[in-house]
């Protein structure tokens, strides 16, 4: 592993700014698995699902929201589990904004404005990140994800509703987020 690599999984499991479940990208072991050999782009979701569960996309053993959001609006004919593997043979990876699973919100499933302090408290990381991967293009996928990112000055190549979002509320935004991730993936320049 890369020596900046090894500074962001060291700042990650050091990190302490915020009180949460655990640290999901340490625990299913997502950068030494799931990175491509060049990230050509970087898909930067919102955060874990929160709660005390083990659902997140990178944990194959569970279902995870995230993985068949991203098939579908991707029209991917394989399995929901293959969708990582998918992303690292086309070049791109997913991570999230907040690397730690919140907690989950007390009146609802979840609390978008604790969130949303996490993904500002989580930016520096979010930058440590950026430069290791040093990824050809970025693409945001949700306002926390967003919001992030205008801490760090982080300019993408494209601003996207969160997938889930985009599945259950706005299915007619998917054929132009479709567009948007291939074209940033398979055409060049």
């Amino acid at each position: 592993m890369k020596a900046s690599l090894k500074g962001l999984v060291e700042a990650i499991g050091n990190c302490s700014r915020c009180p949460f479940i655990d640290k999901p990208f340490l625990l299913y072991g997502v950068y030494e698995n799931w990175l491509p050999r060049k990230v050509k782009v970087l898909l930067v979701a919102e955060s874990p699902p929160p709660g005390p569960k083990a659902d997140f996309f990178y944990n194959l053993a569970l279902p995870d929201r995230l993985r068949r959001n991203i098939r579908t609006i991707l029209g991917l004919p394989i399995g929901e589990k293959e969708v990582p593997a998918w992303l690292k043979n086309a070049g791109a990876f997913l991570t999230c904004a907040v690397k730690c699973r919140p907690y989950q919100g007390r009146a609802t499933y979840r609390d978008e404005k604790a969130i949303r302090l996490m993904a500002i408290r989580c930016a520096p990381i979010l930058a440590l990140e950026v430069k290791a991967l040093r990824p050809g293009k970025v693409i945001l996928l949700g306002r926390i994800a967003e919001a992030a990112a205008s801490v760090i000055g982080l300019e993408p190549y494209a601003r996207l509703p969160h997938p889930n979002f985009m599945v259950r509320f706005r299915r007619d935004l998917m054929p132009e987020a479709r567009a948007t991730i291939l074209s940033a993936l398979f055409d060049p320049g």
